[in-house]
Protein backbone atom coordinates (compact mmCIF):
# COMPACT_ATOMS: atom_id res chain seq x y z
CA UNK A 1 0.00 0.00 0.00
CA UNK A 2 1.25 3.70 -0.11
CA UNK A 3 -0.43 6.94 0.39
CA UNK A 4 -0.93 9.83 -1.33
CA UNK A 5 -0.22 13.21 0.62
CA UNK A 6 -0.37 16.73 -1.11
CA UNK A 7 1.61 15.86 -4.63
CA UNK A 8 3.62 13.17 -3.03
CA UNK A 9 3.64 9.24 -3.12
CA UNK A 10 4.58 7.62 0.21
CA UNK A 11 5.64 4.31 1.08
CA UNK A 12 7.23 1.89 3.25
CA UNK A 13 9.94 -0.26 1.20
CA UNK A 14 12.02 -2.68 2.09
CA UNK A 15 14.83 -0.01 3.77
CA UNK A 16 12.75 2.49 4.49
CA UNK A 17 10.17 5.70 2.95
CA UNK A 18 10.08 6.23 -0.38
CA UNK A 19 8.75 9.43 -1.50
CA UNK A 20 7.83 9.72 -5.04
CA UNK A 21 6.64 13.39 -6.08
CA UNK A 22 4.42 14.04 -9.28
CA UNK A 23 7.41 15.42 -11.19
CA UNK A 24 8.99 11.76 -10.82
CA UNK A 25 11.81 12.79 -8.59
CA UNK A 26 11.76 10.27 -6.08
CA UNK A 27 13.81 10.26 -2.73
CA UNK A 28 14.53 6.74 -1.03
CA UNK A 29 15.58 7.02 2.77
CA UNK A 30 16.86 4.41 4.51
CA UNK A 31 14.53 3.75 8.03
CA UNK A 32 17.99 5.92 10.17
CA UNK A 33 17.04 9.18 7.58
CA UNK A 34 13.19 8.76 7.81
CA UNK A 35 13.68 8.57 11.81
CA UNK A 36 15.93 11.16 11.99
CA UNK A 37 13.55 13.60 9.12
CA UNK A 38 10.87 12.45 11.82
CA UNK A 39 13.22 13.93 14.67
CA UNK A 40 13.84 17.13 12.94
CA UNK A 41 10.03 17.71 11.99
CA UNK A 42 8.80 17.29 15.60
CA UNK A 43 9.86 20.18 17.12
CA UNK A 44 8.47 22.22 14.13
CA UNK A 45 4.92 20.68 14.55
CA UNK A 46 2.77 23.62 16.56
CA UNK A 47 4.36 25.93 14.08
CA UNK A 48 3.59 23.97 10.88
CA UNK A 49 -0.19 23.98 12.46
CA UNK A 50 -0.33 27.74 12.75
CA UNK A 51 1.14 27.85 8.92
CA UNK A 52 -1.75 26.10 7.39
CA UNK A 53 -4.72 27.95 6.13
CA UNK A 54 -7.41 29.29 8.55
CA UNK A 55 -9.85 26.75 6.30
CA UNK A 56 -9.92 23.63 7.54
CA UNK A 57 -8.67 20.98 5.31
CA UNK A 58 -10.26 17.91 4.01
CA UNK A 59 -7.77 15.42 4.73
CA UNK A 60 -9.61 12.86 2.69
CA UNK A 61 -8.08 14.66 -0.66
CA UNK A 62 -4.77 15.34 0.93
CA UNK A 63 -4.24 11.82 2.74
CA UNK A 64 -5.40 8.66 0.32
CA UNK A 65 -4.52 5.15 1.49
CA UNK A 66 -4.19 2.83 -1.99
CA UNK A 67 -3.91 -0.82 -2.29
CA UNK A 68 -0.33 -2.40 -3.56
CA UNK A 69 -1.91 -3.39 -6.69
CA UNK A 70 -2.02 0.02 -8.23
CA UNK A 71 1.28 0.69 -6.76
CA UNK A 72 3.73 2.11 -9.11
CA UNK A 73 7.11 3.33 -6.58
CA UNK A 74 9.06 0.83 -7.21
Amino acid sequence: MYAIIGRYKVRMGESGLILKHATGITFDLTAEETLELLDFINPYRKTLLYMRPDTEVDTETVIRIVPDDTDDLS
